[in-house]
């Protein structure tokens, strides 16, 4: 006969509150509802309906990997970022929404200059370090009249955003090269009006005090160096040779690495209107400047 979403829902939850998740009957109807392909209110009225032993059986499994703090996204292979669904593996950094302050404030520069030019030109962005693409395939979809470069190390992540683009439409728009950040672009070739980037920024020393979930993410992802500055110093050194007058550098940055990110910005004698922007928790997170 098999047991009741209801049962299977309570031994889920139990399962994960033993293990020491913090949300452990949200995330049991999460997994059990994408086992299902259905969408969590069904399993508020479908209560007694049964499920298969099969499917139980999977269910124990995945409960499995999500109690050895395997990332909930990596189980299911998706996330929502800006309110858009991107496919998610363990090649690529979870999409987080501390990033959409990233992103919103490239869509508020890039729809001013397309307001702001008379020939209505196409605005080129590059993302280095696209990862899944979030950032680039956002801001294509978001910003019409633009065209996105993502760049990354990793060719699963280039495929993976090559994916996403495709999903959501954005395909005709977008491409993505695989390259260690500016090394498959030539200088005076490849110019952009906006450069932007969320890089590995966490100090090495730090990683393993990371939860578990984090550190189950791409070390590559994450790793920013001694000092956690490594790529910043990378970006910075060489953007001058790829980016536009008028043109946005923005980059996300981590907590309490503003200062020092911010006299990198100032040392960048062609940046004007740096500009520091915190997210909903008072943070730091991201740090811009135009050439004009």
């Amino acid at each position: 006969m098999g047991v009741s979403i209801e049962q299977v829902l309570q031994g889920g939850t139990s399962f994960l509150k033993q293990k020491g998740l913090r949300f452990p009957r949200q995330e049991a109807e999460i997994l059990l509802a994408f086992l299902l392909g259905r969408e969590r209110p069904y399993l508020y009225a479908h209560g007694e309906e049964k499920v298969a032993p099969e499917l139980e059986k999977t269910y124990k499994k995945i409960l499995q990997r999500r109690g050895a703090r395997i990332p909930l996204a990596y189980i299911t292979g998706k996330k929502e970022f800006m309110g858009l669904g991107f496919s998610v593996n363990k090649n690529v950094l979870i999409p987080r929404p501390e990033t959409e302050h990233l992103v919103e404030a490239v869509i508020a520069w890039g729809k001013k200059f397309y307001a702001q030019s008379e020939q209505k030109e196409t605005l080129k962005i590059l993302d280095l370090g696209t990862g899944c693409g979030n950032i680039a395939v956002a801001l294509a979809h978001y910003l019409p009249f633009s065209f996105v470069t993502g760049v990354d190390l990793k060719k699963e992540a280039v495929e993976l955003a090559c994916q996403n683009a495709q999903n959501v439409g954005v395909n005709k728009r977008t491409r993505f090269l695989c390259g260690d950040f500016w090394e498959p672009l030539v200088p005076g070739e490849d110019t952009f009006n906006v450069i932007v980037s969320n890089p590995p920024y966490i100090p090495r020393e730090e990683l393993f005090t990371l939860s578990p979930e984090v550190q189950n993410e791409p070390r590559l992802a994450l790793d920013g160096g001694p000092d956690g500055l490594t790529a910043y110093r990378h970006i910075f050194d060489n953007v001058q040779k790829f980016l536009t007058c008028p043109g946005l550098l923005a980059v996300e940055i981590g907590d309490k690495q503003a200062k020092n990110i911010w006299e990198m910005s100032s040392r960048l004698a062609f940046l004007r209107n740096i500009e520091i922007i915190k997210d909903y928790a008072g943070i730091s997170r991201v740090i811009s400047g135009s050439t004009i």
